[in-house]
């Protein structure tokens, strides 16, 4: 069945302070007027001022001081939201994301809309009375597979892969310690991470008592005849008449939620068009995840949301750069998507590396060394200007031109350049971390620190003035005192280079040191301080690569 038009309705994130304000469409004020009588049911306030005053707390103070006014104006939000969008746009399937099922099952008419709002408050007060430990959900920037390595080497009870999002955007649960100690590994395999506002470790096995209690409190809600298509990512499948939905919304507490999958199912059957009835984000998700299809937002029908990665690039000429009758955007996009595991049309020539792709910097320094491999760049080209391009179109006109004629005036100088990053084998098809197996103990996080002097302990001479010269290069490139950089001086959280100018240093110090181009130029990258860099210097230096 074709189902050309989505409408997406979020959960947790889907809530913004006063969303609302000045809002005067009937839809929106009968969703949010039967909210505060349900509330009122149970006991506690309103929550319509949370969505039309700009000035209400936002969702991290909510989740920290009233987590159950939080759920409400969530529900409230989204179903408002498609209620007012269904006016100019009728959905053939509606999609809820996480909580947002129990809005998108109360639009499509499984439950009006004031049952809607005791199961999203039942739901609440069964999460305050039973979860057993603080907790919460921390985002990724890593594939659902590597996300579950992560998991499960850190092996922490109760730690879970709770949503895959995207195809680098994975949301993991689990209690505070466990959660902490994953963003502390990820930090040190420079792995991105974000907080979410979430009050409790959702989709996760923490949550099985607060499930039951949930069941048994809901089983006098009417489930009502369906009046539109809805699927469910937990279920996996379209929900029916016969389906028992207050169940399904049970389990969903505890099972996690491939909303990636549910995207790619419903674009393979033939949806074209993502409304987002909310402020969550899912737009940008959609676009991460699926090639050819338009995405608008409920709350800024001009602007599409990107889950907070920045604005979505404005459309670039793609036309394709050749050279010697290669087609060297199509080359590219077959290597990015080969290497990072993406189907090639989602890996588009104006797609940005970063916001769409989730190539972070240090991921396209190392990327480079396979472009330079590829396309046979000489040493000396300008490896900054190319690790600065965020889309592919761009980078594929660098590339066309370098492999091309000599460049013409303007060309950057070889002796600022650093030369192409060789890749290292061991990052062709390992994730960041090993599959297999459960590792017995966590990562490292940190390397021992050199002496305060900058010394490296047994090292000998040859290190010691490798260490110097180190000091000295970038002393000078940096404007910095050479006191203030020390051997064990953490590069990026010390002395503020981040990935991307890292990758940058790389070419001075293959310069300044005469390294051979065969040098393992990831290894290189991945040291934090100069004293670690220094001892592989002298290594590369004694054995001739």
């Amino acid at each position: 069945m074709a189902a050309e038009t989505v409408f997406l309705l979020p959960g947790q994130g889907g809530y913004a302070p006063g969303m609302f304000a000045g809002e005067t469409a009937t839809e929106v004020a009968e969703v949010l007027h039967i909210a505060d009588a349900v509330a009122g049911e149970f006991g506690r306030g309103g929550v319509s001022g949370l969505l039309t005053d700009p000035d209400a707390p936002d969702a991290g103070t909510l989740a920290k001081d009233d987590s159950f006014a939080l759920q409400l104006a969530l529900y409230a939000a989204a179903l408002a939201s498609a209620r007012r969008a269904a006016h100019r746009r009728n959905p053939d399937v509606l999609v809820g994301h996480s909580m947002g099922e129990i809005a998108a099952l109360t639009h499509a008419g499984a439950f009006d809309i004031a049952d809607g709002a005791r199961l999203v408050c039942h739901r609440a007060l069964a999460l305050l009375a039973h979860c057993p430990q603080p907790g919460g959900m921390l985002a990724l920037t890593l594939p659902a597979g590597r996300a579950e390595h992560l998991v499960r080497a850190v092996a922490a009870p109760g730690l879970a892969v709770a949503v895959t999002n995207a195809p680098r955007h994975t949301v993991v649960s689990g209690p505070e310690e466990a959660l902490a100690t994953v963003a502390r590994v990820a930090s040190a395999l420079e792995v991105g991470t974000v907080r979410l506002p979430a009050p409790f470790p959702f989709h996760g096995p923490l949550l099985a008592v607060a499930a039951e209690a949930f069941a048994a409190a809901v089983s006098d809600v009417r489930q009502r005849p369906l009046r539109a298509l809805v699927y469910s990512p937990v279920a996996a499948s379209y929900v029916t008449d016969a389906t028992d939905l207050k169940a399904l919304l049970a389990r969903q507490l505890t099972a996690p939620v491939p909303f990636l999958a549910a995207v790619r199912e419903l674009h393979a059957a033939g949806a074209q068009h993502f409304v987002e009835c909310g402020a969550a984000g899912l737009a940008g998700l959609v676009r991460r995840s699926v090639p050819d299809v338009s995405t608008e937002s409920t709350t800024d029908p001009s602007a599409e949301p990107t889950t907070g990665t920045g604005p979505v690039p404005a459309p670039v000429d793609t036309a394709t750069p050749g050279v010697g009758g290669r087609d060297v955007l199509g080359e590219l996009r077959e290597l990015y998507a080969g290497t990072l595991g993406y189907p090639v049309e989602a890996v588009t020539g104006d797609a940005d590396l970063e916001a769409d792709l989730g190539i972070d910097s240090l991921k396209r320094a190392e990327m480079l060394g396979k472009v330079s491999a590829r396309f046979g760049l000489d040493a000396s080209v300008d490896g900054g200007r190319f690790l600065a391009q965020s889309t592919l179109a761009e980078l594929a006109e660098l590339v066309a031109a370098a492999a091309g004629p000599p460049a013409g005036p303007g060309a950057a100088s070889p002796t600022t350049t650093p030369p192409a990053l060789v890749p290292d084998p061991a990052l062709t098809a390992a994730p960041t971390l090993p599959p297999g197996p459960a590792p017995t103990a966590v990562p490292t996080l940190a390397p021992d620190a050199a002496p305060a002097s900058g010394e490296i302990p047994g090292a000998g001479a040859g290190v010691r003035d490798v260490l110097g010269e180190l000091r000295e290069l970038y002393a000078g490139t940096l404007g910095y005192p050479v006191e203030a950089v020390t051997g064990d001086a953490d590069l990026e959280a010390d002395l503020g280079i981040d990935s991307l100018k890292r990758a940058e240093m790389l070419g001075k110090v293959s310069a300044h040191f005469g390294l051979d181009a065969s040098v393992d130029g990831g290894r290189f990258l991945a040291q934090s301080t100069l004293a670690e860099l220094a001892e592989l210097i002298a290594a590369a230096r004694a054995t001739g690569r």
